[in-house]
This record gives structure tokens, sequence and C-alpha cells, in this order.
């Protein structure tokens, strides 16, 4: 009865476990409803902004004329936020018509952006970038200051 009586204690939660079963499920059913179900394509976006950010940092930090500072971190991190909310944007877009059009759309341009950036950024870490490509990031460097 002793045994019965242990194993029973043993599935009653902790507080740090009801805090952190909490959190994750609040965050989950957060993510959810502004996500829809998530899928594959969500987690490589989300893959692909963490390599992004970590990959701006470390060029940052790489570039002698580039500083790094808390200030353009914050930046970095806001844009990541407005990516995030044109996926919601999309997904209600898709809610709204009833097919799975915008978001995925916007998902696979985002993974386009996100991987141009993150070769950009790898390429000023000195990673061995063919010229060819070197050459194009360079273009649209170019015209996004002239923008």
């Amino acid at each position: 009865m002793q045994e019965v009586t242990a194993v029973l204690k043993s599935l009653i939660p902790c507080r740090m476990e009801m805090a952190v079963g909490g959190f994750t499920g609040g965050t989950g059913m957060l993510a959810t409803i502004l996500f829809g179900q998530w899928n594959n394509a969500l987690t490589a976006l989300a893959a692909f902004m963490f390599i992004d950010y970590i990959s701006g940092v470390m060029a940052a930090y790489m570039r002698p004329k580039a500083k790094l500072s808390s200030k353009r971190g914050l930046r970095g991190l806001v844009k990541k936020l407005a990516l995030a909310m044109l996926v919601v944007f999309a997904h209600y877009l898709d809610v709204a018509v009833g097919q799975q059009v915008f978001m995925t759309l916007a998902v696979y341009v985002l993974l386009g952006n996100e991987g141009l950036s993150i070769v950009e950024n790898l390429s000023y870490c000195g990673a061995p970038v063919p010229t060819s490509i070197k050459e194009k990031l360079g273009q649209l460097a170019h015209e996004k200051e002239g923008v």
C-alpha cells in the first residue's frame, strides 16, 4: 500500500513542473492561435531567423567598419517580430478564404530572404562563398542602399 501511495504522490506535479508546464502550454496555445497548425516550413523559418540573427552579430564583429551595437541588435529583433507578424497576417488571410496559400507563400518568400541574409553574413565572416554569389550580394546591397 505504501508503494501505491508513493507512486500516486509522484504523479502530483510540483510548483516548478506546474510553472514550466503552464508556460509551455500557454506558448504552444498562443503559437497555434497565431500561426495555425505548426508545420515544417514554420520550423525552417524560425531556424533561419535565429541563424540570421546570430550570423548578423558575428558579421558585425568581423567587419572592421561595423560596430556591435545593442540598438542595432534590438532593431534586428524588431524586424524579426515584424516578419512573424506578416506570417500571422497571411495565416488569417488563409483562414478568411479557407485556403492555405498566403501563409505558405509568405513563409517561402521569407525563407529566401533570410537565406540570402545568412549567406551575406557568413561571407562577411570569411566563409568560402563563390565569387559569383558575392558579386550578386554586392549588387543587392548596393540596391538596398539606394532605396
